[in-house]
């Protein structure tokens, strides 16, 4: 069923509320539709598309909010290992981030293996 063939109304709000985790019935409660009309939108390949463009989005910010808060992080580890610092306090921040470098590297490693593999290389 296309989302325009009489569930156009509810077709975004319950791919929202499913996407976002909540139940079918739940979606349908939040949204004020019936359960069976959630279910029969929720049947169409449309619907299943569209929850799935939903949380790609909301991983890719989540993804770049991650990527702005690690990168304060980095600063506050660094500026741990100066010289006026605590000693522990120093080897701890320098532990946590040569820890963090192996994966890391290993990380930027195998995306680019796999952006060559995609172009073909």
């Amino acid at each position: 069923m296309s989302k325009t063939a009489g569930n156009g109304k509810f077709f975004e709000l319950v791919a929202v509320a499913v996407a976002s985790g909540k139940t079918l019935k739940a979606a349908a409660e939040a949204c004020g539709c019936s359960e069976r009309q959630a279910y029969r939108i929720s049947g169409s390949p449309e619907f299943k598309q569209r929850v799935d463009e939903l949380r790609t989005e909301a991983t890719s910010q989540a993804i770049g909010a991650l990527t702005s808060a690690s990168l304060t992080a980095v600063e506050t580890l660094k500026s741990l290992t100066s010289a006026e610092i605590e000693p522990k306090v120093r080897l701890d921040a320098s532990k946590a981030i040569l820890s963090a470098l192996g994966p890391l590297s290993e990380l930027g490693e195998i995306r680019t293996r796999i952006a060559k593999l995609e172009r073909g290389e």
